[in-house]
């Protein structure tokens, strides 16, 4: 190659990142609102108690969404066994879930930290919009 070629090249990857800097920046992708009405956020327990899941592979979804658009950090891969007792997700955790919901719901990156894929982006949204109201007395 030339040095008129890596340059070109160079230019390029500079271009990118600014745009991905950009992108960042502006909040493409929102941070998903869990108010619980007073201005506090709730926690995953508050968001899981009293659902249904079909399976494990969805908890362990809810589990990196809440991390990745409500909290705004990726989760570890080795912390999800952790936030699933912290939760009191129903079942016992199995590292097999985590195998099933990768590439389908989540991705892990080299650095072994999890984020959703656009399936576990379209599930998360849709478990929130779903979420069932309780009264707090009746």
């Amino acid at each position: 190659m030339t040095v008129a070629q890596l340059q070109k090249i160079a230019d390029q990857l500079a271009g990118h990142e600014a745009r991905i800097s950009a992108l960042e920046g502006s909040g493409a992708h929102p941070v998903a609102s869990a108010d619980s009405g007073s201005g506090k956020q709730k926690t995953l327990r508050e968001i899981v108690k009293g659902r249904k899941f079909k399976n494990g592979q969805e908890q362990i979804a809810v589990i990196v969404g809440y991390h990745e658009r409500i909290l705004g950090t990726l989760i570890n891969k080795g912390d999800l066994r952790l936030e699933w007792t912290n939760a009191k997700m129903t079942n016992k955790y199995s590292t097999e879930f985590v195998t099933r919901a990768k590439d389908v719901f989540i991705r892990i990156g080299s650095t072994e930290m999890c984020d959703l894929t656009q399936t576990g982006e379209d599930f998360f949204d849709e478990f929130l919009k779903n979420e069932p109201i309780k009264p707090t007395s009746q």
